[in-house]
């Protein structure tokens, strides 16, 4: 399975203040949050979520988002993206990902087009129960 990192999501209890340590004292340049047409519940404003992006492609980088304890029940999921923080890997294969995930018996959580315009989600956790998140083209 060919995979890249896409994402370093991180929580953030104060998104505006950790945002200006990025840009002020890194030098980190902070792009714009564009929602795709079939958004889940994801709350957008600039005290609740922020993106640096890497250049690569959109929406790849650093993201920063408020914890929200209801984030996974009002996505239908299992888990939780914005608690804790997790990071994300784009797959080529999305759909064998799941095959393996179920194979071995591991829980996730998916989405389709959700928070990143073009592409769908898989959340699941590692035996550590660190979160990741994997993501594919629509």
């Amino acid at each position: 399975m060919r995979w890249s990192i896409h994402h370093v999501n991180l929580e953030a209890k104060d998104v505006a203040r950790t945002a200006r340590f990025y840009a002020d004292v890194l030098g980190m340049a902070q792009g714009t949050w564009a929602f795709p047409a079939s958004r889940g519940y994801l709350p957008g404003g600039s005290d609740r979520l922020a993106l640096f992006g890497d250049g690569r492609e959109s929406h790849t980088g650093l993201h920063l988002i408020a914890p929200d304890e209801d984030f996974a029940e009002k996505n239908g999921l299992l888990h939780n993206p914005s608690k804790g923080g997790h990071y994300a890997i784009n797959v080529d294969d999305l759909d064998a990902l799941k095959a393996r995930l179920r194979a071995a018996g591991v829980p996730y959580s998916e989405t389709g087009e959700f928070a990143i315009p073009g592409l769908r989600h898989l959340y699941f956790c590692d035996p550590e129960g660190n979160l990741i998140e994997a993501n594919g083209r629509v």
